[in-house]
């Protein structure tokens, strides 16, 4: 996990996809996500490889269409911690309780697939939001807040859009 984790968050740093915080917070998360389990380690990495790509995706677009937009979408430590903090610890205390990757078999170990589903889930929710703003930002029509049906400016939160 080691090497995995230092060469991961190096390569983010070279490609700009983190600041120099974003990338000692991303080796501490991939260390300790490996170092937990493997499945979760994969994981972590599907995660950032997707939001890194979707990023990245129509880059020149984004930055006209977007004030705060960072080239490269460089994350910093604050982003990669508000992302990955919870299923961290998620793994850890499933390592902790449970012990390493496993059989996901709630009727063995029903703590076990409960900690499983809930770093899937964060993780699930955390891609979500990523690709939603970083596709939803490229779509041609304007969102629309998801309780009234009217039309809202890109990044208002509820806001949806057909992309």
């Amino acid at each position: 996990g080691l090497a995995l984790a230092l060469g991961l968050s190096a390569h983010g740093l070279r490609k700009r996809s983190l600041s120099r915080g974003g990338a000692a917070a991303a080796f501490i998360v991939g260390l300790l996500s490996f170092s937990f389990s493997v499945r979760a380690g994969t994981l972590l990495i599907t995660f950032y490889y997707t939001g890194s790509k979707l990023t990245k995706l129509k880059a020149d677009l984004k930055a006209k269409l977007d004030a705060g937009y960072v080239e490269g979408g460089q994350r910093g430590a604050h982003q990669v911690l508000a992302c990955s903090a919870l299923a961290t610890a998620v793994a850890m205390v499933q390592w902790y309780l449970c012990g390493g990757d496993g059989r996901v078999d709630p009727s063995a170990s029903p703590l076990g697939a409960a900690l499983s589903c809930a770093y899937l889930a964060h993780y699930a929710c955390a891609a979500g939001d990523t690709w939603a703003s970083e596709l939803g930002v490229l779509s041609p029509t304007p969102p629309f807040l998801i309780t009234t049906l009217r039309p809202v400016p890109p990044g208002t939160n509820g806001g949806v859009s057909p992309l």
